[in-house]
């Protein structure tokens, strides 16, 4: 039996002031300020001196009603201001929402269960606890290969590990530092090869670059 189409959920429906997107919500509100000044301004601007001095008013008693209009009108300034206010603070929550919704895109905070542990940081352990060189070579190599896949896991852009390295915001990942540094020495191993010298404190050393990012991202 073939199965039946569900009916596409219709999306939810906005009203006449807010968008979905905060930052057009923002230029909204800025527009709509402009507009409400611009109307505040243009009622002045009708009690001006020389305005009623074309019409040949009496600008005395121009004043005096200007000056009681305002009276009222200064009330309806301070609502003004009072809504102005509150869709400021608005705005500000949605922005603070979307930047955490991004976030979660982004930067996995998990991505990786570690209750379970993590059977490739386990080998690499292995391979750096070796008295073999190849395998401290080795274990450098594995532990790039588990930083790539954080970076590709994480969203990051980029072909090569130095373009997706560069994409990071470093306030998202505090541990970046370690990262390039023990990527770099990946590097030299890769293009070097036996000519690069390599003793296990050092080895240990990069693994525990690589540690540091892995504990940050909650992989290990």
């Amino acid at each position: 039996m073939a199965d039946e189409k569900k009916p596409e959920a219709k999306p939810a429906e906005l009203s006449w002031f807010s968008h979905p997107d905060p930052f057009v919500e923002i230029v909204w509100l800025g527009l709509s300020t402009l507009v409400i000044l611009y109307l505040i301004n243009g009622f002045i601007s009708m009690f001006d001196s020389s305005s009623f001095s074309i019409f040949e008013f009496d600008i005395t008693k121009a004043k005096s009603l200007f000056w009681e209009i305002f009276s009222y009108l200064k009330y309806i300034i301070i609502l003004i201001s009072l809504l102005l206010s509150w869709g400021i603070v608005y705005l500000y929550k949605k922005v603070v929402l979307l930047r955490e919704e991004e976030a979660k895109l982004f930067y996995i905070e998990n991505v990786g269960p570690k209750e379970m542990g993590n059977p490739q940081w386990e080998k690499i352990l292995n391979y750096v606890e070796s008295t073999n060189e190849n395998d401290w070579r080795l274990a450098i190599l594995e532990a790039d290969i588990m930083l790539n896949t954080l970076l590709d896991n994480l969203g990051l852009p980029g072909e090569t590990m130095a373009d997706k390295l560069k994409a990071v915001e470093k306030s998202d990942f505090t541990t970046i530092d370690n990262a390039w540094e023990a990527h770099k020495i990946r590097n030299q191993i890769a293009h070097e090869g036996a000519t690069f010298v390599m003793n296990q404190q050092e080895s240990k050393r990069v693994i525990s670059l690589y540690q540091s990012v892995f504990e940050e991202f909650r992989i290990i």
